[in-house]
């Protein structure tokens, strides 16, 4: 199963933005996905993540879900396609929205209880799901973990 992580549409620091992308990634999420409305511009964020990062695809969420690629304006998506050499994915309805994991059995039992026909999980940032997707099998206490929160 896929595990999408759902990005903050503001924050801080970018550096640290961009440090919690690399980590996702380099922690196996597949893709870092961010909302269109209240924050900063997603694609623009979006296309700073794609400058960073090599494999992680990028979710584009957005209400308006009349144009045929799910939202973003045209010229943009087509730019951000680009720069991100194909990584972007505007389809959110293929994967299953789910609340950040307390642990990794509650973990073990939302990836269980994913439906086939899904593309994956769309999680929110933390830094408890950071820490299990780098050690899923490990039961160590990492209360201690700090990610950039936006």
């Amino acid at each position: 199963m896929k595990v999408g992580v759902l990005f903050p549409s503001r924050f801080e620091d970018p550096g640290e933005f961009l440090a919690d992308a690399r980590a996702m990634e380099a922690a196996g999420a597949d893709s870092v996905w961010m909302e269109d409305g209240e924050g900063l511009d997603p694609m623009l964020a979006l296309a700073a993540i794609a400058a960073v990062t090599g494999r992680l695809r990028l979710g584009l969420i957005t209400a308006n879900t009349s144009s045929p690629s799910g939202g973003g304006s045209g010229r943009g998506l087509q730019t951000l396609q680009r720069l991100s050499r194909q990584r972007v994915i505007t389809d959110e309805k293929r994967w299953r929205r789910v609340e950040v994991p307390a642990d990794r059995e509650a973990w073990a039992k939302t990836l269980e209880q994913a439906q086939p026909d899904l593309e994956g999980v769309l999680v929110p940032m933390d830094p408890r799901l950071l820490d299990i997707l780098r050690h899923p099998d490990e039961a160590i206490d990492r209360s201690d973990l700090l990610l950039a929160q936006g």
